[in-house]
Formats: C-alpha cells, structure tokens, sequence
C-alpha cells in the first residue's frame, strides 16, 4: 500500500504521477521500468517518489489497483438487481463505458497490456492475480443471475458456461488491449459491439424449434 501521505497529494498531481508509472510499466514492464523516467514523467523528484511509496513494487501495485478500480463494474452494477428487462442493456452500458475510459485515458490499456504479462512471484503478481479473481467473481455473479432471470441459457453445466464466458471475455480484453492503438477509435467500438454480440448469442437460451419455424 502506499504511504498514507500519498493519498494527500492534490488529485491532478497524483493522476499525473500514476499515469507516468503506468505508461512507464506498459512500455517497459516491470523489471525495466525506471523510477527515474517515472519521477521526470510524473513532475517529481526520484527521493519524492520514496516519500510516497515504499518500493517500485509498491508503486506498481498502487496503479493496478488504481486501474481496477476504475474499471470495476461492481461500482455500477450489482447483479442481484439485474431483471429481465435490464441484464443485457445493462452490460452493454458497461461495454460502452469501458471503451469511453480507454478513449479518455490511452494510458489505461498501456497498463492493460502490462496486466496479462506481470512477473510471476511477490506482491506485483499477488496484485495482479486479485483483478483477474475480482473479474471472474463478477462474471460468475453475471452468469449466475442471468440463468435465474432466464436470459443466459441452462442447457449446460453452470461451471462450464462459467468456463466459456471467462475465456472469451479475456482472449476479448487481451487482444483488445494489445491493437488498440492501431484499431483507432471507431474500429474498436465495431468489434467490441460485435464481440459482445457472439457472447450474448453463445449465453442466451437456445431457441426452440418451434420458435424457428
């Protein structure tokens, strides 16, 4: 965690200092970024960086977790409210909002690249384990909901479905994240919509065959 005073600092300050640490992170990784480029970037001394947090590792959790917060559905949305009528609308809002963020704030997928290839041992990797657990947990939340609202099918195993929506939903986000910047603005919004499109189709309830004639 960091240092108490760091949450002190004035806010454009400290979203200027995390956004050189993760432009820094993203464009090095985590071995190879330098305090020194982060300090310069962030309009601070390297001793200040110190002041503020305890170590790079500490600095680098700060940001993932300052990311995942951010992008953290639970803040909108609590499934257990969802209805019939709301589910799918209501990710789709979520969708939306997550590409308005990266479109806002570029430096948010430089750190998403950084997230599906952190290093393997300590706290940096214990941080970034607790994103991808929160994620799935919301996503099981999701499925979980649906089937009881009977908008997400139950023709298969609860675990498996659970399976499928993870896996498409992060190859989705990594490979996002990875040709963003060569996507540009429109052709994400696309394949985004069209991405959500194949997970809606792959969840909902099978038509029956009398539905289809």
């Amino acid at each position: 965690m960091p240092l108490a005073r760091f949450e002190k600092i004035e806010p454009e300050r400290r979203k200027r200092l995390l956004q050189a640490a993760a432009q820094e992170f993203a464009a090095q990784g985590y071995e190879g970024a330098s305090l020194s480029r982060i300090a310069e970037g962030g309009g601070v001394s390297k001793p200040a960086l110190y002041y503020y947090f305890e170590d790079k590792a500490d600095l680098f959790v700060t940001v993932v977790r300052e990311v995942s917060e951010r992008f953290s559905p639970e803040r909108l949305v609590a499934p257990a409210e969802l209805d019939a009528a709301t589910f799918w609308p209501t990710l789709e809002m979520l969708r939306d909002r997550n590409l308005a963020q990266c479109r806002e704030e570029p430096w948010l997928v430089a750190l998403g690249r950084l997230l599906y290839r952190p290093p393997r041992e300590g706290a940096v990797a214990g941080a970034v384990a607790e994103v991808f657990d929160g994620a799935r947990r919301f996503l099981k939340a999701l499925l979980v909901r649906g089937r009881e609202l009977g908008v997400v099918r139950t023709d298969l195993p609860e675990d498996l479905l659970i399976l499928m929506l993870t896996a498409a939903d992060t190859a989705a986000d990594r490979w996002m994240v990875e040709h963003w910047e060569a996507l540009g603005p429109e052709e994400a919004e696309r394949i985004a919509r069209s991405v959500f499109s194949v997970i809606r189709d792959v969840l909902s309830p099978p038509r029956s065959a009398e539905s289809e004639r």
